[in-house]
């Protein structure tokens, strides 16, 4: 159970005879009591339960502005743009987050942030072997990592919400006697995403790796041109089991960030409605015919992604985009 308070309020208007229109809404809620798990003592055999464990406030504004820029006879151009912008706040909070909740990329509910903001472990540079260190609680280290405390856990860095903060949609439409041009855009801004966990301190000839691995750290004084950590060797390794800590670290650092901001050509489709001089002998009352094309490519994103679809969220990274759809459609009407 949980109780919210709302408040909204909005505008629409209207301006040279209505060929530009504006409609923008506003709105501000409270919520209290909202649910979700806590840890508990283990009373009846289950340590976590849900609860009423937060509160929450909220706030966003959107605006639609939709304007005829060309009316003629033969030709003319519609446009459609819409704007939002939504922020959260969580106010209180009644369970302890531990650092994997954190970092982990799902985003994570943590007071005086929004409710899935996502955290990183400081990463400050390579050592001269190559391995990766960190900042935690003032002390710099490789190995002296827990990723299951949920005390002084204040070192991580705060990267930004796993949710849009911004999303909207610009639209065109032209239309030339017979045919219409429709070229449709998307935009997202404000979140940020967890690059995929691929680093390890072993590996096997079945490793997937990407291309950051070109510009690892191999010899020694590498570690002042990147920040590639290195491949550690099995000597290494039996001689140091800990860092194993250090990579995966190194996957839920700051340098494995990339903004989640794109901006999207969602669609553009063509279609022609046949003259009715030409299909009315067939006793066809409308005739068309329409090619579209979605998801086609993104016009901006990240280059920190390596071309990973930043809108497609999956487990601990980003998953493969939405492949593009050409579709060719017959419309017949008696």
């Amino acid at each position: 159970e949980f109780r919210r308070v709302l408040f909204r309020s909005g505008a629409d208007m209207g301006f040279l005879d209505n060929r530009i229109n504006f409609s923008i809404d506003w709105y501000k809620r409270n919520n209290y009591d909202l649910i979700g798990i806590t840890p508990t003592q283990g009373v009846g055999g289950s340590i976590y339960k849900y609860a009423n464990i937060a509160s929450m406030k909220s706030h966003g504004i959107e605006f639609t502005i939709s304007s005829k820029n060309i009316q003629s006879k033969d030709f003319s151009w519609h446009t459609d743009f819409i704007f939002s912008k939504a922020k959260n706040e969580v106010t209180e909070l009644n369970a302890r987050s531990s650092v994997m909740d954190l970092v982990s990329g799902y985003g994570f509910a943590r007071q005086g942030y929004p409710v899935r903001g996502l955290f990183s472990i400081p990463f400050v540079g390579l050592n001269s072997n190559g391995i990766p260190m960190y900042n935690i609680n003032g002390k710099i280290t490789s190995t002296d990592i827990d990723f299951q405390t949920r005390d002084n856990i204040d070192y991580l860095k705060y990267e930004g919400p796993t949710d849009p903060t911004i999303t909207g949609s610009l639209g065109n439409i032209f239309t030339y006697k017979a045919f219409k041009l429709n070229v449709f855009i998307t935009y997202s801004f404000g979140n940020v995403v967890r690059l995929n966990p691929c680093f390890s301190y072993q590996y096997s000839d079945l490793s997937s790796m990407p291309r950051e691995f070109k510009n690892r750290w191999t010899v020694p004084g590498d570690e002042k041109r990147t920040n590639i950590p290195a491949i550690i060797s099995k000597r290494q390794y039996e001689d140091n089991k800990d860092l194993m800590y250090a990579y995966n670290a190194y996957n839920y650092s700051t340098e494995r960030i990339a903004k989640g901001d794109f901006i999207r050509m969602k669609e553009i489709s063509l279609s022609y409605d046949f003259p009715q001089s030409w299909i009315a002998p067939a006793k066809i009352s409308n005739l068309s015919l329409k090619l579209q094309a979605t998801n086609l490519f993104l016009i901006y994103a990240d280059k920190k992604l390596n071309g990973q679809d930043p809108e497609f969220f999956n487990t601990g990274g980003v998953a493969s985009p939405v492949p593009r759809q050409f579709t060719l459609t017959l419309r017949l009407g008696f």
